[in-house]
């Protein structure tokens, strides 16, 4: 979990020098690595490692509950987040799959935040786009 939070500051603190944030990837790249994709927008958030389905990330107004779900054991985490203040984060990390970590707390009806999902495996490290949801 220090190592998503720690990840995540540092993006969070980037995105504020910048003014702007969005998320493709993070880490190096080398032939070994797997190819990520995310699949979403403003509720939900697929993740496929490989090409094959590997986890989502939720997000449900009706409660303000923040899901991260990983379903394949592959040795992947994946991290659902809320830019709230602080970051909410709900994540697989250190649990075996398949694993639906939530995250909830009463957030003001209407109010927009930054949604995203990150996958995360030994010192690798992908997040996808970031999409606008609603409370």
């Amino acid at each position: 979990m220090t190592r998503i939070r720690t990840r995540v500051a540092a993006l969070m603190t980037a995105a504020v020098v910048s003014g702007g944030l969005v998320l493709t990837s993070a880490g190096t790249a080398s032939a070994a690595e797997p190819s990520v994709r995310f699949v979403g927008g403003s509720t939900a958030i697929s993740v496929f490692i490989d090409g094959k389905f590997a986890g989502a990330a939720y997000w449900k107004a009706n409660g303000d509950k923040l899901q991260a779900t990983d379903t394949t054991a592959d040795g992947w985490y994946v991290a659902a987040y809320l830019g709230t203040n602080p970051v909410r984060e709900a994540s697989t990390d250190g649990h075996r799959s398949p694993y639906t970590a939530t995250k909830t707390g009463n957030l003001p009806e209407g109010n927009k935040y930054n949604f995203w999902a990150c996958v995360g495996k030994g010192s690798l490290f992908r997040c996808s786009p970031i999409w606008k949801a609603t409370a």
